[in-house]
């Protein structure tokens, strides 16, 4: 564990609260910021082609009676095929 200066004054603050006048951080003098080189971020965000493919599908909700519901679902689960399957079969209009 570094050693405490005791040289140390008691630190001062702006009026938003900022400390000012820092010349070392715990004991490790602070790089000057004209030398350093900043960058952006690497990291984070979205990326490309990240996440689920599309399908070609557009997500709908409806509002249907529990009846319907459940002959949907019923008809799906017999088939082995989702809702949307069965539904989209079931509302082709050509």
């Amino acid at each position: 564990m570094k050693k405490l200066n005791e040289n140390s004054e008691a630190p001062k603050f702006d009026a938003d609260g900022y400390q000012v006048d820092m010349q070392n951080l715990n004991g490790e003098a602070l790089p000057d910021p004209a030398k350093l080189e900043f960058r952006p971020f690497a990291h984070g965000g979205a990326r490309k082609n990240a996440g689920r493919k599309h399908s070609g599908r557009t997500p709908v909700l409806l509002r249907l009676s529990p009846s319907v519901i459940k002959s949907l679902r019923a008809k799906a689960r017999a088939t082995h095929r989702t809702i949307s399957e069965v539904a989209e079969e079931r509302l082709a209009v050509e």
